[in-house]
């Protein structure tokens, strides 16, 4: 069988014995390995150091034994070069403004094969570590949705509900479309760069598009995700496309051409399945909040999670939004375990 012939065959949307099984943000804040090198290193100097971003991606590889790595970085990675300062303590600090039409018309292009070289010296190490350990685990790569990238250039913290990025969209609506038409070009460029250093698929966050309404995320949201998905797809890549809180966008995500959907919680799989009638794969959905539950009742959870699915053709299990930092690492061996006991009714 192929390398990552599970996942790969899910996201596929063909029947497999048992459900793949990986989670947001699996490599990070909740293991006490990743935290010793944060405090070393801190968590930019993790990210932009190929071998130490290798070492993070396959720390719950080889704790949990998922079937899928996610390369260590952050969303926010390509901000810096085109313009905006990054940093990290602990949360998310961004410096630069967006606020105009010339603001956006002076934000730069790069080459991310220069400017982002470490994260595509980081997927080239993890892909030959894979390869060398197990080659049927697979490697994702990410970015955040252009929306999403949008909400965190136009607001640059506080970051809750980003309603001025759609203040700001209504009154310039002009400078909104050129910021998102130029990083939706971004985007495309850094995915398609990471297919080639070595990720079997990728994954789009748009994690803050559930905060418009349907017609919004129409306008604003979906038009740019199609647009960074058949770019993917034409070169043979796997996309998944993942946005919270987005129960009322399904219609438009089952539009958006994605190879998989990935939902939260408030979105039931079997409706999701239901709705998208096999158009794509569904990814998710258990809510993070219950991995601090009793061990017992986490594995009572995930078997009535698979238990739901009214078919076992296309689907991933996962978590609904990312890890959280104070989760117990032994009930994440609980979800992963109970996830490979298969489709036990």
């Amino acid at each position: 069988m192929p390398p990552a012939s599970l996942f790969l065959r899910a996201l596929n949307r063909e029947a497999t014995e048992r459900p793949p099984v990986w989670l947001m943000r699996q490599a990070g804040r909740y293991m006490a390995s990743y935290r010793e090198l944060k405090a070393q290193h801190g968590f930019l100097g993790l990210c932009r150091s190929p071998e130490l971003a290798c070492t993070v991606t396959m720390q719950p590889i080889d704790a949990f034994d998922p079937d899928a790595a996610i390369i260590f970085a952050d969303i926010l990675l390509p901000a810096e070069p085109m313009g905006f300062t990054v940093d990290f303590d602990p949360g998310p600090k961004i410096g630069g403004k967006v606020r105009s039409r010339s603001d956006v018309e002076a934000l730069r292009s790069f080459d991310p094969y220069v400017k982002l070289d470490y994260l595509y010296q980081a997927l080239r190490l993890t892909r030959a570590e894979l390869s060398r350990r197990d080659p049927s685990k697979a490697l994702l790569g990410f970015a955040g949705a252009p929306w999403t990238m949008a909400c965190y250039l136009v607001e640059q913290g506080p970051f809750k509900h980003f309603q001025g990025t759609q203040v700001f969209a209504a009154n310039e609506p002009l400078a909104a479309e050129l910021l998102l038409d130029s990083l939706t070009d971004v985007l495309t460029t850094y995915l398609l760069a990471q297919l080639e250093c070595g990720a079997d698929a990728v994954q789009l966050f748009d994690s803050w598009g559930g905060n418009l309404s349907l017609e919004d995320y129409r306008r604003w949201s979906l038009p740019y995700n199609q647009r960074i998905i058949q770019a993917v797809q034409r070169t043979g890549g796997k996309i998944i496309l993942y946005s919270s809180g987005s129960a009322h966008l399904l219609p438009a995500l089952a539009e958006s051409g994605a190879d998989a959907i990935s939902i939260d919680w408030r979105l039931p799989i079997a409706d999701a399945q239901r709705h998208l009638r096999g158009r794509a794969a569904v990814q998710g959905n258990m809510d993070p909040t219950h991995l601090f539950r009793q061990s017992e009742d986490v594995a009572t959870e995930v078997r009535a999670m698979i238990r739901s699915i009214p078919e076992p053709h296309g689907y991933i299990a996962n978590l609904g939004h990312g890890i959280l930092p104070t989760t117990p690492p032994e009930h994440v061996q609980t979800f992963i375990e109970t996830v490979k006991e298969g489709w036990q009714r």
